[in-house]
């Protein structure tokens, strides 16, 4: 379950724009050491980068946990799960735990169903079923 932020709490929103789509990315902070980023629209090669910036300089701010909400993304590429599991070797050099939320999202169901994240013994992420 992902955790509920409070309104003071919306620490940083960024729009990523370019031409082959939109993704947005917002990061909450619902606990002290804790934090929320949710990610909606695209992650393909040209958005995973602004991924990797927003998730590297999150579990390098010393937090305990980080949650990538994954419901509002509407397309999902191999380049976003190289994305999240670069994502999860920080947070094991930093001694910090990630946990990915697919959510409802047809894209992310389909391409955790075709490489499950289990299978490569690094991630840790909420059931698909």
């Amino acid at each position: 379950m992902v955790p509920e932020p409070r309104p003071a709490d919306h620490e940083l929103t960024t729009a990523w724009i370019n031409a082959h789509g939109r993704m947005t990315l917002r990061v909450l902070r619902p606990a002290r050491h804790t934090v929320l980023v949710e990610v909606a629209g695209e992650i393909d090669l040209s958005t995973a980068r602004r991924l990797d910036e927003v998730l590297g300089s999150r579990i390098r701010s010393q937090v305990r946990e980080v949650v990538v909400d994954l419901t509002g993304v509407t397309f999902f590429s191999v380049a976003g799960l190289n994305s999240l599991l670069r994502a999860q070797l920080l947070a094991d050099a930093a001694g910090a735990h990630l946990t990915v939320e697919p959510g409802q999202s047809r894209a992310v169901r389909r391409l955790f169903t075709l490489l499950p994240m289990d299978f490569y013994g690094v991630m840790n992420t909420r059931p698909v079923g």
